[in-house]
């Protein structure tokens, strides 16, 4: 059975810190008018950067485009099944699934990389490691009857009533994701995904407006150092630190985010005539900065003249502009909202 092992007072005091921005963060995303398109924006930019992490970067334009219609992607990109993971995992959420479930984690792992789910068959079979190949790796990860007893181990111990801070749990139970690598994906996605899916069903936050990835794509030098660190020496204090630190800034970054977006939009209600039309669609670009005409004709029952009119005022306005995404379907993106998401 896995057991909590001690933490140091740094570690602590960090993961108090980090539930304290995550408050912050879940106040804020409350008051925001346009948080449901903002909750989309931030699984895409989390998508993207996981993405960009297993190797095959894509602009987030790229990104917002394809969450539209995935028709707007080209083939070989692999931030469609990232985005179709990461909705499944948040649609399961909500309905009261179990983050610690392995069954839900192997769907959403499935997901992931474009697969079929086969419950009858969800844990890796080959050998697993960490580090820069198997040749070289620095840990080797259980299989077989090994895996599925460890597997149900970390599901027993995240089920359980908890004894530590809960970011600290948390820090915890991604790492054991990462040492066990249980599915036929590269775990690094399913851990930050499970962490993701853990702060709303824990009630940190409310919806998914923290995007681990974009921070762990940042850091991830540091991240697999410490990593490596635990397996070395069997001390998690510093993991834990690391951690939380990360989501404390990630946080605050969001909490940040949220006011200039919110700033952005007082900006589109005084240019706009309130309650009209145009003033409507520029503030919900504040949310998910991404539009397409079927998705436009949708939202306000236009005709595709109707939706035509309407986005040419709006590139007429400097709200948006458009862009040609693959295949020759138009995407108009709001470049003032698009710079603030940005990394």
């Amino acid at each position: 059975m896995f057991s909590e092992p001690p933490l140091t007072g740094p570690a602590v005091r960090e993961s108090a810190l980090a539930e304290h921005s995550l408050g912050r963060l879940d106040e804020a995303s409350s008051r925001f008018a346009e948080l449901p398109g903002f909750a989309r924006a931030t699984r895409v930019r989390d998508a993207c950067a996981s993405a960009g992490m297993a190797g095959y970067p894509v602009a987030l334009r790229e990104a917002l485009a394809v969450s539209l219609d995935p028709r707007h992607g080209a083939p070989e990109q692999v931030v469609a099944p990232h985005l179709r993971g990461v909705e499944l995992g948040f649609a399961k959420v909500a309905q009261g699934a179990d983050t610690g479930d392995p069954d839900l984690l192997g769907e959403v792992a499935a997901a992931l990389t474009g697969r079929d789910h086969r419950p009858d068959e969800p844990l890796r079979r080959g050998q697993g490691w960490l580090g820069p190949s198997r040749e070289r790796a620095w840990l080797l990860t259980p299989t077989s009857a090994h895996l599925a007893g460890a597997l149900a181990q970390w599901t027993v111990w995240v089920q359980a009533r908890p004894t530590l801070p809960r970011v600290a749990r948390l820090a915890l139970a991604h790492l054991q994701l990462e040492l066990l690598q249980p599915f036929a994906v590269p775990d690094g996605h399913v851990a930050r995904l499970f962490t993701m899916l853990e702060l709303v069903r824990e009630g940190m936050l409310r919806t998914s407006v923290l995007p681990l990835s974009v921070w762990l794509d940042r850091t991830g030098d540091e991240y697999r150092e410490q990593v490596r660190h635990v397996v070395r020496t069997g001390e998690h204090g510093p993991w834990v630190e690391f951690f939380a630190r990360g989501v404390r800034e990630l946080a605050d970054a969001q909490v940040s985010l949220l006011a200039n977006l919110e700033s952005l939009a007082a900006a589109y209600r005084a240019r706009f005539p309130e309650g009209g039309r145009l003033a409507r669609v520029a503030t919900s670009l504040l949310g998910f900065p991404a539009i397409d005409h079927p998705t436009l004709c949708e939202a306000e029952g236009l005709t595709l003249k109707g939706a035509t009119l309407l986005t040419d005022r709006l590139v007429a306005e400097g709200v948006l502009y458009p862009w040609e995404s693959r295949r020759y379907r138009k995407v108009f993106l709001c470049p003032e909202a698009l710079a603030l998401l940005r990394p």
